[in-house]
């Protein structure tokens, strides 16, 4: 190592500098300085340029492709084709077959459907009905909200809370004969 110092130091006292090569450097220097911000412009310049061919090419490759879709439309077959599928139209005196869930069903089965599962036990629609009616026609006088009591006792026709329900199974109370 030392021996690799002594050389360096022989090889630079061994350099004579002159006016013209300090000149030389400094004007070589000079022009790094002035040119790199040019040079680091260009750089950039070029790569935004081969971004924005890139940007070009991607966007004829979507033209095309577009013409391409416009020129499928443009024939009456695809266009019958696509109207067949995706609107289900069909030509006169076809008939349109849809396969809804693939899925392969039992050509007969043996068993006979209950009729219980098939019978409604109440009429929905006369229930709701009667409700209906019954709602707006009440025995009780109307209340006024502000002198109603604010410790209301429980309603007498809710049968969870009806403590005289014989039938509640909350409340086990038998009726005594008095």
């Amino acid at each position: 190592m030392k021996r690799w110092i002594d050389d360096v130091g022989t090889w630079a006292s061994s350099l004579r500098f002159s006016g013209f090569t300090v000149v030389v450097v400094v004007l070589v220097l000079a022009g790094i300085v002035i040119v790199s911000p040019s040079l680091s412009t260009f750089v950039q310049q070029r790569r935004e340029i081969a971004e924005l061919r890139e940007s070009v090419r991607q966007s004829q490759e979507a033209v095309n492709e577009i013409d391409a879709e416009r020129a499928k439309w443009k024939d009456p077959v695809y266009v019958r084709s696509q109207a067949r599928d995706r609107l289900f139209y069909v030509m006169p005196g076809e008939t349109q077959v849809n396969v809804i869930d693939d899925i392969v069903m039992p050509i007969e089965s043996d068993e006979e459907p209950d009729p219980e599962l098939s019978r409604i036990p109440s009429n929905w629609a006369r229930s709701l009905s009667a409700s209906f009616l019954s709602a707006g026609t009440t025995d009780a006088p109307p209340t006024d909200p502000a002198s109603a009591p604010s410790d209301t006792a429980p309603d007498a026709t809710d049968p969870e809370t009806d403590p005289v329900d014989p039938a509640s199974p909350q409340n086990p109370v038998e009726e005594t004969p008095q």
